[in-house]
């Protein structure tokens, strides 16, 4: 390890000691020892030459101060680099749109949007509500109504998941994570609304609501076909192709009174 150099006692820096030993040599005169040569310096100092050495102390302070300054920048880069970058975090505000109900609707609106009136909506929501009733009650808590009507119109007018999440004032991810419960709720009730009357009470029943309607007797069903349309697969497209050059598939049904 290096210790300092020691600064002349004369108050001359090195700079300084060198440009007088260059004006000797210039002249002719012969180097001297450096302790004899300091007195001699002293006087030969011009004024031309104390510039010269003032300029001089001028750029070594200039270098200092720009290598201190990059000692400085790159310190501040390692520290940078050691704490990695830092992450701002902006909490988005949600957005809670406004829920889908059947109020303020009319009848045939109801009927227009969901396929069903009323009074069918409220027994099919009453069958299903114990089986999607949440199990936390929060604010953020999508009501049973919501999700029921949600499904509704998807199925009513065979849209997509975001269709039926804009109309409940829901988002698409939460319309696909209830959408399966829902589907599953309904199709449980399937043996015990569509079924044929299997008991001679029901039979009875389903006669008398014929007869009143039409004044046939003994009559249990009316039977018809429809065409229920839809989007074929690719690879099968040909197999639901009907006669309007259309795809569907031919349903045959039978229902009551």
């Amino acid at each position: 390890m290096q210790g300092r150099r020691s600064r002349p006692k004369n108050g001359l820096n090195g700079r300084a000691l060198y440009l007088c030993f260059r004006a000797k040599m210039t002249h002719g005169q012969e180097a001297e020892p450096e302790n004899d040569a300091q007195p001699d310096l002293r006087k030969k100092l011009t004024p031309g030459r104390a510039a010269e050495q003032q300029q001089g102390a001028m750029e070594v302070i200039l270098i200092q101060r720009a290598r201190r300054r990059r000692a400085q920048q790159q310190q501040q880069q390692l520290q940078k680099h050691q704490q990695g970058p830092q992450r701002q975090c902006r909490r988005q505000e949600r957005i809670v749109r406004p829920r889908t109900t059947l109020q303020g609707l009319r009848e045939h609106n109801i009927i227009q949007r969901y396929r069903l009136n009323w009074q069918a909506i409220q027994q099919l929501l009453r069958n299903i509500e114990q089986q999607l009733a949440p199990t936390l009650v929060t604010t953020r808590t999508i009501p049973t109504e919501t999700k029921l009507l949600a499904v509704l119109h998807m199925l009513a007018s065979g849209s997509f998941q975001t269709t039926g999440a804009l109309v409940g004032g829901i988002s698409q991810l939460s319309f696909s994570t209830f959408l399966p419960k829902v589907l599953d709720a309904i199709i449980g009730l399937t043996p015990r609304h569509i079924c044929f009357p299997n008991t001679l009470q029901k039979q009875q029943e389903t006669k008398q609501g014929f007869y009143l309607i039409s004044g046939f007797p003994h009559i249990l069903g009316a039977i018809d076909c429809t065409h229920v349309r839809l989007v074929p697969p690719a690879a099968t497209e040909y197999l639901y192709r009907n006669r309007k050059h259309t795809h569907s598939i031919n349903v045959q049904t039978i229902v009551d009174h």
